[in-house]
């Protein structure tokens, strides 16, 4: 692309002239000149929709029976007496929108005095911009010897036409300016203008534009108006605008300009690198250009809506970048001014409409697309590669050190295992507490109970605040009944309450906490319990000091008795890990059988700060010697050969936990892990094909909640057809790709030159450069504009 974007850089530079319009009295070309206006400014009221006051224009024969048109005699035609009336009379036409301009109105006059030819094969399907481009010969002009360009001899024909004078050639101090700002964006040094000053005049120009073009600043100031064309951003674009991974299609982008890559494949790598044969990463990388679609990921948004939302932007896109037409007319009904149909727009969708889906979940199944996600590859880093290999063999040589100790471990299990039931005689025990109506305040979707009594909390949209408010009682099987009097108890010698804030994979970092983070930290601000006995009201319990495994600094654990709002427990940094936390009653409990407690968990830091998972359990026996979990001490009483597989498991798996050696191997395996994840390769966002392509259809009114008729991938009947395939042969973005790059397409080409000179000059030869149809601007200088467009396709070998 970079060779055609210089080459027509330096001509344009140097010719540093204004365009102008004029036609003097050359014969009118009613396809190129006359329709267009009456298609841009009449049609909408007398076309073949719609015949206000009984007038057609779009069709000579009833136009001249309407009387509007006098063949030969404008000044006696009704139409041009209408076109000329000041704007706010109230017969001037059109009557809706900008009257024709003094330039337009004399377009019609001329045509209308030359017999207001109508060519018997025209169709509305020659508008100029659907015409293949031809190249026209170099004008012939008085002031040959001031053309330096064929691009000169254009202008200067226009200009001689109105009798305007070149301009005298720039001050060199100004030429070296412009040539920077163009080419690299940037103006020169005081240092950089003084050596083009001092440089031989006949070759320091030249010169100059090559060390331009060489410098890496060149592809990044030309890659700046083509990453807007893309709708580049390193964020998705809606709601909060969280971060994505797609630099790499920028880097890929001024790579490229700088590469001189030609524009044909320029393109072809960005709608279809990914189908090329044998693609390489680069190619793919390029298809990031139609994943930089804006995707709303907001709490509530529909995936499938989502997904063909991104589709249309896709859809629109092309039409936009490649064929400055304005596709997006077409996804509720056939377009009103240019000839594109319903169904030629949905037959480019089927093309876009077989990619894998941007995601909010990894397994895409909820309903919400409140975090974002989306098909990617990873890039290559040779450095990082090698980190990470050699991290890997340390992670599999610690992996066989644990496993190794395990294995020692296990070989005096149960010796091991009869002892620590003699020291467990005396110290406390933990029951685990049945949770039963659990409520939430905040808006969670739902919980569930686990099968070792801790609360998952689902749902992808935590609340920003949120307090848990439920009941507990010992299971059955684990209540030691005791008979005293009259009295039964369902635990006795209760010391203490125990909290354990546990992971779940299903959490942001697998948890503690909720929040949409991987450092899922947690508030609590108050852990208030209560007793109660049937329909009695319940009695609060006094908790006069608290434990936790791991406090964060100025959020102890005690904070969460205080009852004050700027208190509470939280972990931070020890993220991802389990905690748990202890709160002891001023008097031991015995619970009595109907008794139950009352529990209130209030969470109210902000920003999702709660609690993902957790478990309460009530604390019996000695609480200053080391608590051992009421499960364990069952089957350290049993401890025996006979136990089953999975009894010598847990048991096994509880002395792993305490050992110390373990511990150490853990931690640096842990460690270890955490330095692979640091280095885990860059991703970037790409186009995935599907396998097994999607069924496409219509939308009626482009609903995609009623899809009407099936249809086929296919380009629009106006303009070239498609390679004839075979019925084995698969339509793709490939196919679609070459197709607007083919020779054959009239408006790639000629968008493309008049993009590059609206870069340039400000404004382009057709002046809205989105928009090639009927309903856009004439261009100023057709003949240049062709001219342009058919070196472009000569600089491409096609």
């Amino acid at each position: 692309m970079n060779v055609s974007v210089t080459r027509f850089t330096v001509l344009a530079m140097v010719t540093c002239l204004n365009s102008f319009t004029a036609h003097g009295q050359q014969p009118v070309n009613f396809a190129s000149e006359v329709y267009p206006i009456l298609a841009r400014s009449c049609l909408e009221c007398h076309g073949e929709r719609k015949q206000a006051g009984g007038m057609r224009l779009d069709n000579r024969s009833e136009l001249l029976a309407s009387g509007s048109v006098e063949p030969g005699m404008p000044e006696a035609s009704e139409l041009v007496r209408r076109i000329s009336l000041p704007k706010l009379h109230e017969e001037v036409m059109p009557e809706i929108g900008e009257p024709l301009t003094t330039a337009e109105i004399a377009t019609i006059s001329r045509w209308i005095k030359s017999g207001a030819l109508w060519p018997e094969d025209f169709s509305p399907q020659q508008h100029w911009a659907y015409l293949p481009p031809r190249r026209p010969s170099l004008p012939q002009v008085s002031h040959v010897d001031w053309a330096s360009s064929p691009i000169d001899r254009f202008v200067l024909e226009q200009m001689e036409a109105v009798d305007v004078q070149p301009a005298p050639p720039a001050e060199p101090e100004k030429l070296v300016r412009r040539l920077y700002l163009d080419l690299i964006g940037i103006p020169p040094t005081p240092e950089e203008v003084s050596a083009f000053l001092a440089a031989p005049p006949t070759t320091r120009y030249e010169n100059l534009v090559d060390h331009l073009l060489g410098r890496a600043e060149f592809g990044e100031r030309w890659a700046r108006p083509w990453l807007d064309l893309a709708r580049y951003a390193d964020s998705h674009g809606f709601q909060r605008d969280d971060l994505r991974d797609i630099w790499a299609y920028r880097d890929w982008v001024i790579r490229a300009l700088n590469d001189d890559m030609p524009f044909d494949q320029f393109s072809i790598e960005q709608i279809a690198g990914d189908l090329l044969p044998n693609a390489t990463e680069s190619q793919r990388i390029a298809t990031g250009f139609h994943r930089c679609t804006p995707t709303n990921v907001e709490a509530g948004s529909l995936p499938e809506e989502t997904r063909i939302e991104q589709v249309f932007d896709r859809v629109n896109t092309t039409g936009a970048v490649w064929l400055g037409t304005t596709l997006e007319c077409c996804q509720c009904h056939d377009h009103k001014y240019d000839p594109f149909s319903m169904a030629d727009y949905y037959r480019l969708l089927a093309f876009y409409n077989n990619t894998e889906m941007e995601a909010d979940r990894k397994d895409a199944k909820s309903a919400s697309s409140i975090a974002f996600l989306g098909p990617s590859m990873p890039l290559s880093n040779q450095r990082q590669d090698e980190q990470r290999e050699a991290l890997e063999t340390k992670v599999a040589m610690v992996k066989g050190q644990l496993e190794a100790r395990r294995q020692l471990l296990d070989a005096d299990l149960i010796a091991w295992a009869q002892e620590l039931h003699g020291e467990a005689q005396q110290g406390p025990q933990m029951h685990t507490l049945a949770i039963e109506n659990f409520q939430s305040q905040g808006t969670t979707d739902s919980y569930k109970i686990l099968d070792d009594g801790s609360v998952l909390l689902v749902g992808s949209d935590p609340p920003e605040r949120d307090t848990y408010r439920f009941t507990a009682s010992p299971p059955v099987d684990a209540q030691a009944k005791v008979k005293e009097s009259t009295r039964a108890y369902a635990l006795e010698n209760i010391r203490a309450l125990r909290l354990d804030a546990l992971q779940h994979d299903s959490l942001p970092g697998k948890g503690p906490g909720r929040g949409e983070t991987k450092r899922t930290n947690f508030v609590l601000h108050e852990f208030v319990v209560k007793i109660k006995h049937g329909e009695s009201a319940a009695r609060p319990l006094e908790l006069v000091s608290a434990q936790a495994s791991f406090s964060q600094s100025n959020w102890s654990v005690a904070g969460a008795l205080s009852n004050q709002a700027k208190t509470g427990w939280a972990i931070a940094p020890k993220f991802n890990q389990p905690h748990w936390a202890t709160f002891a009653l001023a008097e031991p409990l015995n619970l009595r059988e109907g008794e139950r407690f009352e529990f209130e968990l209030v969470q109210d830091f902000g920003s999702a700060r709660t609690l993902g998972r957790f478990r309460v359990s009530a604390v019996t026996g000695n609480l200053d010697v080391e608590s051992i979990p009421a499960d364990v001490v069952k089957l350290l009483a049993q401890a025996t050969d006979s136990m089953t597989t999975n009894e010598r498991k847990k048991l096994l798996n509880y002395r792993v936990e305490r050992d110390a050696t373990s511990a150490q191997l853990q931690a640096e395996l842990k460690q270890l892990q955490n330095q692979i994840e640091e280095i885990q390769p860059d991703t970037t966002l790409v186009m995935i094909e599907l396998d097994q392509p999607r069924t496409s259809y219509m939308f009626e009114r482009g609903d995609y909640r009623q899809p009407t008729t099936q249809i086929e991938p296919g380009v629009p009947a106006a303009l070239h057809a498609l390679p004839e395939v075979s019925q084995a042969e698969r339509l793709d973005r490939l196919a679609l790709a070459q197709w607007l790059v083919s020779r054959e397409n009239p408006l790639v080409a000629r968008v493309t030159v008049n993009r590059w000179w609206a870069e340039l000059f400000g404004t382009g030869i057709v002046a809205t450069p989105e928009d090639f149809g009927v309903k856009g601007e004439l261009p100023s200088h057709p003949s240049l504009l062709d001219w342009l467009a058919v070196e472009l396709m000569i600089m491409l070998g096609r």
